[in-house]
Parts: structure tokens; sequence; C-alpha cells
């Protein structure tokens, strides 16, 4: 899948886990070590990548790759 190899390379610039590496149900913050900047930072990229406007509250619930992706495919449905 396209979206999430993008997806994942542009997590791994918040991160020390190679892209190859990360497995969809890693936490963002636990597993990862995003900090509330980081996550908001990636959440710019995405919307720049991504041509998309995602929500910053519906962030908040957002705890693995896999809730991310699911996110990220909610904002391509409201555009």
């Amino acid at each position: 899948m396209k979206t999430e190899s993008i997806f994942k390379n542009l997590l791994a610039q918040y991160c020390d886990i190679a892209p190859q590496d990360m497995k969809n149900d890693m936490r963002l913050s636990e597993d990862l070590g995003l900090s509330s900047f980081d996550l908001m930072s990636f959440l710019g990229d995405m919307e720049d990548n991504f041509d998309v406007e995602i929500n910053p509250d519906n962030l908040a619930s957002v705890t693995t790759i896999s809730e991310a992706l699911q996110l990220l495919n909610m904002a391509y449905q409201e555009a």
C-alpha cells in the first residue's frame, strides 16, 4: 500500500525506528517515543504530504500506527 509506505517514511523522521520495522500495533508515544510536539508536527506533515485536513481533536484518541492510518483514511473520505 503506497499510502502506508509514505506514512511510515514520514513517521520515521520523528523516531529511531526504520519504516520497514514499524508494526501497525506500535504505539506512537510508548513504542516510538513521540512527544506531543512530535505528534502535532507529524500531523502537519501528514496534511501537507497527503493534501488532507485532519482535525487535531481527533488526534487525541489516536495511540497506534493503525489508528493514525485510519484517521488519515477518514480525512481522505471527508475531502
